[in-house]
């Protein structure tokens, strides 16, 4: 898996120029790395940034950027792509209450599916990363992910969805609780900033959120999910 990602990298990541590009990092104040004799950003750096950047994007460069990475890395933008990975992988655990159960929970589900191994590698890797950043968004998501995927063997892309009984505090920045956590991890980075961006997006409707926490069961939050990835997809 890439550890390091060029300026231009980065502005594919972005779907932006490299003008554009420059002005966005210089604003983050991202730090290089000299890699191979070129200046490079760290992969981490550039997902935890854009995690909380894309947030923020208008949608038209929201979409643009969730084009751009498809494009990169050889997905077929048409694809209901949440859909089927969130197919057999959503969970509704009944026994979380903290934010470290949420974790224990969601390290032990990812093994289970087989795309991992190292239960304990795994949730140390999603415990420092909320210890980092935390990956909560305003609208009452999280989209949690291991602070250096490097450090974990990954026999497979992964997308899960967890919705536990009751909202938990899970360090949103202005304190609102996290309903539903989002683990993503993907080995390809361009394959992880095109879900992060689609996500987004689907994320910035509070009825698709709130007809996801009203849901029954597992199927029917499913159908909700590929109702609302169509409904964006037909805007492409």
């Amino acid at each position: 898996m890439e550890k390091y990602l060029s300026l231009a990298d980065t502005a594919r990541c972005l779907g932006m120029s490299l003008k554009e590009a420059v002005r966005e990092i210089g604003r983050a104040g991202l730090k290089t790395v000299l890699y191979q004799g070129r200046k490079c950003y760290l992969r981490g750096d550039i997902i935890d940034w854009l995690t909380r950047e894309f947030g923020s994007l208008a949608a038209d460069r929201l979409a643009a950027a969730e084009q751009s990475n498809a494009e990169t890395a050889g997905i077929d933008p048409s694809t209901l792509l949440v859909t089927e990975m969130l197919f057999g992988n959503i969970i509704l655990p009944y026994r979380v209450g903290t934010a470290a159960s949420m974790l224990r929970t969601i390290a032990s589900e990812a093994c289970r599916t087989g795309a991992l191994y190292d239960e304990k590698a795994l949730l140390e890797q999603l415990i420092q990363r909320e210890k980092a950043t935390p990956t909560a968004l305003r609208c009452g998501a999280a989209l949690t992910h291991p602070l250096d995927l490097s450090k974990l063997y990954v026999e497979h892309s992964l997308l899960m969805l967890f919705s536990p009984p009751h909202p938990l505090p899970f360090g949103e920045e202005s304190g609102r609780l996290t309903a539903l956590f989002f683990l993503m991890v993907f080995p390809i980075a361009n394959e992880h900033l095109h879900i992060l961006a689609r996500l987004n997006r689907m994320l910035r409707s509070q009825d698709f959120i709130d007809d996801m926490l009203t849901a029954q069961d597992e199927d029917e939050i499913l159908n909700i999910i590929e109702k609302r990835e169509t409904t964006l997809l037909s805007k492409l």
